[in-house]
């Protein structure tokens, strides 16, 4: 049995005669239930975008239809994503991988810099061979003459 996707538009708009305070539960469990008559499948995830797109205006303003995507597997279980979810995951991981690894080299830039100050600064509190160390000795003045 083979990977089956389909795409749907799941209408959510009988979900308003549902009390206020019930409608965001009851419309994440309505997409439930149409993914298992519609898939023929034994247990059903929803994606996060999904469920957020779904609660972002509350959980007393569902939007009244939903574009999504469903995948059933081997396994009998079948995943609902929003339509596009995915490619946009999947932007952000190559984005945020980029953004790590420039931050990994200025790391070690940072570090190479900081060892050549401190090699530095060592180098600058070593007494040199050539000049000594000893303060020269003061000099005696010429006392002054009386008249």
């Amino acid at each position: 049995m083979a990977n089956l996707e389909r795409i749907y538009t799941i209408p959510l708009g009988h979900i308003y005669e549902i009390v206020r305070q019930k409608r965001g539960k009851r419309a994440i469990s309505f997409i439930k239930a149409f993914a298992l008559r519609h898939m023929k499948a034994d247990e059903v995830k929803i994606s996060q975008g999904l469920n957020s797109l779904v609660l972002r205006d509350g959980i007393q303003k569902p939007p009244r239809r939903v574009k999504v995507r469903i995948v059933k597997d081997e396994k009998g279980m079948a995943k609902v994503w929003l339509i596009g979810e995915e490619e946009k995951k999947k932007e952000m991981a190559e984005k945020k991988k980029k953004v790590d690894e420039a931050k990994k080299e200025q790391e070690k830039k940072a570090e190479e810099s900081k060892k050549k100050e401190e090699a530095a600064k060592k180098e600058a509190q070593k007494p040199s061979a050539a000049a000594p160390a000893q303060k020269p000795a003061p000099q005696p003045q010429a006392a002054p003459a009386k008249k």
